[in-house]
């Protein structure tokens, strides 16, 4: 074989290696929509259609949350996925997803889950729900307000129930006292 032919070859071959590394890079990000979702699956997402008008489904790709935070997308909503390898069948969501002994705190795909350090926040259906092994302290303005499961503390501020004060510093007509069981102290 001449120098020619070899020189022909080799540049043959570097052409057929940039068209792979070209198709690689091509399928590398992708961008679509939630078509299908599942708690234990995840995501499937459609990136076009084929040439029957059918969508174009990603294989099932990991939840894309880090940590213990679920905010799960829904359908319609538009992700990127990224496929390093150029490989679709390797792809992941651009949020990256959970492992085993790194499950998801959800498993209702119509609510936001936070958890965490003893502490789970659920947000669904416009009811917020905290869970906590211990308490939850929320402090506004100074005003400290801490539920366990001995009760209610508030320190600072006024306490009201229908525009009365119910407070410390609250009075009665007859005694000037607050009630005990009905009754004037």
């Amino acid at each position: 074989m001449s120098s020619v032919d070899q020189l022909a070859d080799q540049i043959a071959g570097l052409v057929a290696e940039i068209e792979t590394i070209k198709s690689a890079l091509s399928e590398m990000v992708q961008v679509g929509v939630v078509s299908k979702t599942d708690a234990k699956k995840g995501y499937r997402i459609e990136l076009g259609k084929d040439d029957e008008d059918k969508p174009l489904l990603s294989p099932w790709l990991p939840h894309p949350e880090t940590g213990k935070t679920s905010v799960p997308l829904k359908k319609g909503q538009t992700v990127g996925i990224l496929n390093v390898s150029g490989d679709p069948r390797q792809g992941i969501i651009s949020r990256h997803g959970y492992s085993k002994g790194h499950e998801t705190p959800n498993q209702d795909m119509e609510a936001n889950v936070f958890e965490d350090a003893g502490v789970r926040v659920e947000i669904k259906g416009g009811v917020l729900k905290i869970t906590a092994d211990t308490s939850v302290e929320i402090e506004i303005g100074g005003v400290n307000h801490t539920i366990s499961g001995d009760g209610v503390i508030t320190d600072g501020g006024e306490i009201r129930h229908n525009s009365k004060d119910i407070g410390d510093t609250h009075k009665h007509e007859n005694s000037g006292g607050p009630n005990v069981g009905g009754v004037p102290v």
